[in-house]
């Protein structure tokens, strides 16, 4: 397979929407299941999109996937609501409960399966949409978040990761090969010791390794962590694995770094809340998939050449990801439409508009080639590295769960807990 995300843009939908054209009651190859000609199809098609901006960025990457979608249905009108992702399920639930549902909703990679079970979304398989298609054009790891009781539910429209970073200048500094990453987390930690600089009081001057994380917000470097160890969140079925041997090191190393060492400091961001590790506040760590190379505003310019990107390595090479999905609404009287519209969220100038609000990176497999990708080191990088995709997911209660997630790591960062006990009092928690 192709490095990147193989054809998940226009070509996932391809196949499964002649399927689905094919299964619909009109008299027309290419009447939907709702019974319409594109050319001549009527109505509104209600959008929910969480964290695109309400601004003029926003409305004009939104107006490009409109534009998009209109080549096939051209007299449908588009209706988007443009609500955070702290308002998203309050959004859904409210809609459901007036009996207005949203047609097209676009949430996170998290959100596939409580969606699914709260009624949300519908079932793509049902609508002709094949899992061995997805399985053509997406790597394996993709699957299996997109997934509730065995039926798709959701297809990915970008990609979020959290890359790992260090500065070959600190490197050197501290006296360590600037050409060679840590190659397992305990050279991780040891590396992170000898980058943080300190200054006659023994505070930090330059973080050593840097969490890029707000109190209460481990969960993702956890994961993260968590996966380089070998261990997963939760297995296909949805049943919690974390708390495991790998996962009580992974957390306990995370606790080593932050209130033994010292090497990072517990919740801080600066300013700003960019990554540390892009301004020189720290030497090593967490980063964003875009980096700005330019030399004004919030350039970082020659200093691009100075950050080296990697992966975490252990038992296994991994890359935490989030992402972006679409999912047609359950009870929608436009299936086919709903489908057309998700099939122009994926066109790869969408993935490369909404991967700038999104600070993500498309997952076509040509968008390696595309000069997006290309002038970004940290984004190409993202991209070709996909295949070592890791998620945070994990069930129909996962978000509420989610909740109480990074509150009980923080006990046991800040070592008023131990690793065993807070995460086999989380498995308790995610089994009910």
């Amino acid at each position: 397979m192709q490095r990147g995300i193989k054809a998940a843009g226009a070509a996932v939908l391809a196949v499964a929407l002649a399927t689905v054209a094919g299964c619909g009651g009109g008299d027309s190859a290419q009447e939907g299941q709702d019974g319409q000609d594109p050319a001549t199809a009527t109505g509104t098609l209600r959008v929910v999109v969480p964290n695109f901006s309400a601004d003029n960025e926003g409305q004009a990457v939104f107006q490009g996937i409109v534009d998009i979608f209109h080549t096939t249905y051209p007299q449908m009108k588009v209706e988007p609501d443009f609500v955070p992702y702290d308002n998203l399920n309050q959004k859904i639930s409210t809609s459901l409960s007036a009996g207005r549902n949203y047609d097209v909703v676009s949430a996170g990679i998290g959100w596939v399966q409580p969606l699914a079970d709260l009624g949300a979304i519908q079932s793509l398989t049902k609508l002709g949409v094949k899992t061995e298609d997805l399985e053509k054009t997406v790597y394996p790891a993709f699957i299996p978040p997109m997934k509730f009781d065995d039926d798709l539910y959701a297809v990915p429209i970008v990609a979020n990761p959290r890359l790992l970073a260090y500065s070959k200048s600190a490197f050197t500094e501290a006296g360590l090969d600037p050409a060679k990453a840590p190659q397992t987390l305990d050279e991780l930690r040891e590396d992170a010791k000898k980058l943080a600089k300190r200054d006659a009081k023994g505070q930090l001057t330059r973080t050593g390794f840097d969490f890029w994380a707000p109190a209460s917000n481990y969960r993702q470097q956890f994961v993260d962590f968590l996966g380089a160890k070998g261990g997963q969140m939760f297995d296909d079925k949805n049943q919690p694995t974390f708390a495991s041997q790998q996962g009580t090191d992974a957390l306990e190393l995370i606790h080593q770094m932050v209130a033994v060492d010292k090497s990072s400091t517990y919740g801080y961001q600066n300013t700003a809340k960019t990554a540390l590790v892009t301004t020189g506040e720290a030497a090593m760590g967490f980063a964003s998939p875009y980096v700005d190379c330019g030399t004004s505003g919030e350039g970082i310019g020659a200093k691009c050449k100075d950050l080296v990107y990697f992966n975490l390595k252990d038992a296994k090479e991994v890359m935490y990801v989030g992402g972006r999905v679409a999912a047609v609404g359950d009870g929608t009287k436009y299936p086919q439409a709903a489908l057309a519209f998700i099939k122009a969220m994926q066109d790869q100038k969408s993935q490369e508009a909404i991967s700038k609000l999104d600070v993500g990176v498309p997952i076509s497999s040509d968008a390696g080639d595309s000069a997006f990708v290309k002038s970004n080191p940290a984004g190409s990088f993202a991209w070709k590295n996909l295949d070592k995709a890791i998620f945070e997911y994990g069930g129909a209660t996962f978000l509420d769960f989610r909740a109480k997630f990074g509150p009980s790591l923080d006990e046991v960062i800040l070592g008023k807990k131990s690793a065993a006990d807070a995460l086999k009092n989380l498995d308790a928690v995610a089994r009910k």
